[in-house]
């Protein structure tokens, strides 16, 4: 018996989407707000240390949302 057409537990739904909130949540504080300090931190050229942290905020942010999303949709679905 396969399990690919359960749906998922809602201990485990609300898990996702928390997990995901708390990712997009710390991401957003870490990434965003503390961008300046980390950018002066690396050492790196600004520019290349710049654009490696958008690139992970999106990364991030990314995540996150895809967490909540498979959270809140309950998991997979069978197709007709």
């Amino acid at each position: 018996m396969t399990r690919e057409g359960a749906p998922m537990a809602m201990a485990l739904r609300g898990l996702l989407m928390a997990g995901g909130v708390a990712v997009m949540v710390l991401g957003i504080v870490l990434l965003f707000f503390w961008h300046a300090e980390v950018v002066e931190l690396t050492g790196a050229p600004r520019l290349v240390s710049a654009l490696g942290l958008r690139a992970a905020e999106a990364a991030v942010l990314y995540g996150g949302s895809w967490l909540v999303v498979r959270g809140w949709n309950g998991g997979p679905r069978r197709n007709g």
